[in-house]
């Protein structure tokens, strides 16, 4: 029986060490053959990466080098941030599943990949538990002043009083509104229930019943921004969700509420916050990824005394890349049986 060709890029963030689990393929069927994209050597050239392909698309990186050497006779291919272009895929006349592993799959050429009938898979759950861990703790650094009070101690400064000193609150007795209740919105969900807090959600693209059967409630958006002490924002961008949060939405929310933003920039209308922010308009904010990175060193929101702000490191967990692999390690061991792949995105 001729046995399903099977080609691996690896990188400094998903491993050859941490690619070895998909040589247990080979008692499906599978001939395996691993290269390493030495383009990206690190997690700062591949955060760097998904940022470019984030902003300006698929053609804005090159083609993985051994990729491309390497691919004209596989069935199925699988990356983490090299890129499946319409050169590679015009270079792999056989290929019927591309693998992505990670959340999202921006590296990918989707388009194209449908044209040719290609399936797309990744690995949309893998840093959930990450961002989703990272998310409450920005809630309780900028609330608590955990990262203002460390930075002061290091300029020699003992400071025991806060721009938000008069709502510095329990976590139980505070409302936490979530916008967007997939993956990571649910881990959110059940983290801060554990504290005691109520939790309020809005999502348009799910069913109301579904906040309630996990304990929440559903609301309508203007309703979560007025409520919220806390709203954080858990939703892919697109042309529907860019700028989400802007001058209408900020003027809903509470003067002491709190913005946290671990999903992406583009949900939030920078302008917008930095405005409300500066005239003390909501509490504050806690945010881990900025419309252009690094940030720029002349960032208004350095000039400010109510943020919290972190170098897009939310998803960062020695567990997330692992998950990458064993996620779509099933879905691979499962089209090489003949059965249905869970998490195909074309």
């Amino acid at each position: 029986m001729e046995k399903t060709k099977i080609l691996l890029v690896a990188d400094g963030g998903v491993t050859k060490e941490l690619m070895q689990k998909m040589y247990e393929l080979e008692q499906y069927g599978a001939e395996i053959t691993l290269v390493e994209d030495t383009d990206m050597p690190s997690m700062g050239y591949i955060t760097d990466r998904m940022g470019l392909l984030e902003r300006q698309g698929i053609n804005a990186a090159p083609s993985c080098k051994a990729l491309l050497e390497n691919c004209a006779d596989k069935e199925i291919i699988v990356v983490h941030v090299a890129s499946i272009n319409r050169e590679v895929i015009e270079a792999s006349p056989k290929l019927k599943v591309a693998a992505v592993l990670r959340g999202g799959y921006e590296n990918a050429d989707v388009k194209t990949l449908t044209e040719h009938g290609i399936k797309l898979i990744n690995a949309p759950w893998r840093s959930a538990d990450a961002v989703a861990d990272f998310t409450v703790g920005m809630m309780i650094a900028e609330n608590k002043n955990i990262a203002r009070s460390h930075k002061l101690l290091f300029e020699g400064k003992w400071c025991k009083n806060y721009v938000n000193q008069s709502y510095i609150h329990n976590m139980n007795r505070s409302t936490v509104g979530i916008i967007g209740f997939g993956y990571i919105g649910r881990r959110v969900a059940e983290r801060v229930k554990a504290f005691g807090a109520k939790v309020i959600i809005y999502d348009p693209f799910q069913k109301p019943e579904v906040a309630e059967q996990a304990g929440c409630t559903s609301v309508s958006l203007n309703e979560l921004l007025k409520q919220s002490d806390y709203v954080t924002i858990h939703m892919r961008l697109s042309d529907k969700t860019k700028k989400f949060l802007s001058e209408r939405e900020f003027s809903l929310m509470k003067p002491t509420a709190y913005l946290i933003n671990t999903a992406r920039a583009g949900l939030v209308d920078t302008a917008a916050l930095v405005k409300a922010l500066q005239a003390k308009s909501i509490g504050g904010a806690a945010i881990d990824v900025f419309d252009e990175e690094p940030l720029a060193q002349d960032s208004p929101l350095l000039k400010l005394d109510n943020v919290t702000l972190t170098p897009h490191i939310a998803g960062t967990s020695c567990d997330t890349m692992r998950n990458s692999v064993d996620i779509c390690f099933e879905d691979i061991k499962n089209y090489l049986l003949g059965k249905s792949m869970v998490n195909v995105r074309n």
